[in-house]
């Protein structure tokens, strides 16, 4: 029963997280007409470069707590980190 009830309660807990609105101001929605003329403006001002390279590996978080986790491999892959290299400690 206690099992159920902790489902349950996560299931909640992700439908309540799906679609959110954004709060606007500050954040705006990629897809909207303000976010594509943001874009327009940035690609035509010649500062969209470290998008392309970030998007190309972006990957979603499959649980809430885990958005640092997956920030951390879109850049890492971004940034073309070897993961089989040693960067700290003995090499």
């Amino acid at each position: 029963m206690h099992e159920e009830k902790e489902t349950k309660e996560a299931t909640m807990a992700m439908a309540g997280l799906y679609r959110r609105v954004l709060p606007s101001p500050p954040a705006t929605e990629f897809a909207s007409p303000q976010g594509k003329q943001l874009f327009t403006e940035a690609l035509q001002g010649g500062t969209m470069e470290g998008f392309f390279k970030l998007i190309s590996y972006y990957q979603t978080q499959s649980e809430p707590a885990y958005c640092g986790l997956a920030t951390l491999a879109v850049v890492l892959n971004a940034l073309a980190i070897d993961p089989g290299r040693t960067w700290k400690g003995k090499r």
